[in-house]
């Protein structure tokens, strides 16, 4: 088993399946498939192709992209999924949190700003020094046979910065689980440090610095009821092959009981106490054949299953359990999770605020590339106006109501969060220098898009 580390040098276009709009989003984590697949395209660069080389070299390559070799996911410090089973202040400001899986005292669902909302599952920064998480870039399509830009073909898509707000390089954490057959050169390729690039885009984006270490076995703290919360969309199938239905405990039970049934120790799932859980439909991309994977009905990430057990299991089978992951496909990232026996904790840290000494950043201007980040500067210089107005005449009645507006509907759950905090935080005069700030942005780019 390997802790690895990434360490990002340029921005990582992790993208999500299109939905056939623009931009195409990205997702704020790195997913084991990826992971796979980069290590994968660097073997063969060192390599050659598996088909190409010798019967001992594609034996290792076998062993570790299409056997027992689980790759998870990997998140960036300070950074974590938010689980389906959680209730917090929807806000974000009120310390307020409440895990449905282990709420024992029976805690009432609501804070001072009214009723507490489930987690999605969203991988959410909570560290202060997060930083910008999201840049965006436009780009051309060339015809090929006037080597000029087509009309009105224009690409947009996000990535993941690789800066922090110290403008320290991010770092990525996650674990690979080996297995006990791998064979000895593919291990130690494997626990090689090397240079790799990430996700879309790779000639001018997505270099990183792979660093793996041996993994420290930290026992699990272990009992008599368990909350499996998944990092990662897992595929769950009934004997037939077909999706299990989540809804049926007693087929739940039944997986689960037979994947805990290969671990260490004989213990058995006596039943699935409750469940909070979304699907998503799942699939990827073959870079080899240049083939779509196969499309699989999955429990999406954030997913959370309580189950009991007839006696406490060993703790080193909930390692062994946290390391291989569940359900199908796992050597591709799918079915990563940890094993929890308390409530989910989450440490709320306020923004930094500019200090006003020499070199500190103006506020306004923050908020000012925050809205232009999103895609629609121009419309929230026109749409913020008269919420600052209302503000300005009356200062208590901060509201988010702007966010709900049809056209925002497809904002991202961190630039939606960044937004909601600057509406409900930032000083009148703050906000009314941003509309500026931004109204200046917006006339630039509309100056550099008429000469070009």
């Amino acid at each position: 088993m390997l802790d690895v580390q990434v360490t990002a040098h340029q921005p990582l276009a992790l993208g999500v399946r299109p939905a056939g709009s623009a931009p195409v989003p990205t997702r704020l984590h790195v997913p084991g498939s990826v992971l796979r697949g980069a290590l994968a395209a660097a073997w063969i660069a060192e390599y050659g192709l598996p088909a190409k080389v010798s019967a001992a070299q594609r034996q290792e390559f076998i062993a570790l992209f299409e056997s027992d070799v689980s790759y998870g996911p990997l998140f960036a410090t300070g950074s974590q999924v938010v689980p389906l089973s959680v209730l917090r202040c929807k806000y974000r400001q009120c310390p307020t949190v409440t895990d449905e899986a282990f709420n024992d005292r029976g805690a009432e669902a609501s804070c001072a700003c009214g009723p507490l909302v489930p987690g999605r599952g969203e991988v959410e920064f909570t560290a202060s020094g997060a930083g910008r998480l999201i840049t965006q870039s436009t780009h051309l399509q060339i015809d090929d046979a006037r080597q000029v830009a087509e009309d009105g073909l224009l690409f947009t898509r996000r990535a993941l910065t690789h800066r922090d707000a110290s403008g320290a390089e991010r770092t990525f954490h996650g674990r690979i689980t080996t297995g006990s057959e791998l064979p000895d050169g593919a291990a130690r390729w494997l626990a090689g440090s090397r240079r790799l690039r990430l996700g879309g885009r790779r000639g001018t984006s997505g270099a990183v610095t792979y660093t793996p270490r041996a993994a420290e076995a930290v026992p699990q703290k272990t009992g008599e009821r368990i909350a499996l919360r998944l990092n990662a969309p897992a595929i769950l199938t009934d004997p037939a092959g077909l999706p299990l239905d989540i809804a049926d405990h007693g087929g739940l039970r039944a997986v689960l009981d037979a994947e805990f049934a290969c671990l260490p120790g004989s213990v058995r799932v006596t039943a699935v106490e409750r469940v909070w859980a979304r699907r998503e439909w799942v699939g990827g991309w073959h870079a080899a054949s240049r083939l779509p994977k196969p499309v699989e009905l999955a429990v999406s990430a954030g997913s959370v299953l309580l189950l009991c057990f007839d006696q406490p299991p060993a703790p080193d089978a909930l390692l062994a359990l946290t390391g291989r992951g569940i359900g199908l496909r796992r050597s591709e990232g799918f079915g990563a999770l940890k094993a929890a026996t308390t409530a989910w904790m989450h440490h709320l840290e306020p923004e930094p605020v500019a200090t006003g000494e020499d070199g500190a950043v103006d506020p306004a201007e923050t908020y000012a590339r925050l809205l232009l980040s999103t895609g629609h500067g121009a419309w929230f210089a026109d749409n913020l106006r008269p919420y600052v107005e209302e503000l300005a005449a009356h200062p208590g009645t901060r509201h988010v109501g702007v966010l709900q507006r049809p056209r925002l509907r497809q904002l991202t759950p961190s630039a939606r969060e960044a937004v909601t905090a600057m509406l409900l935080n930032a000083p009148v005069d703050v906000l009314d220098r941003t509309l500026a700030t931004l109204r200046a942005l917006n006339r630039l780019l509309e100056k550099e898009s008429a000469k070009s």
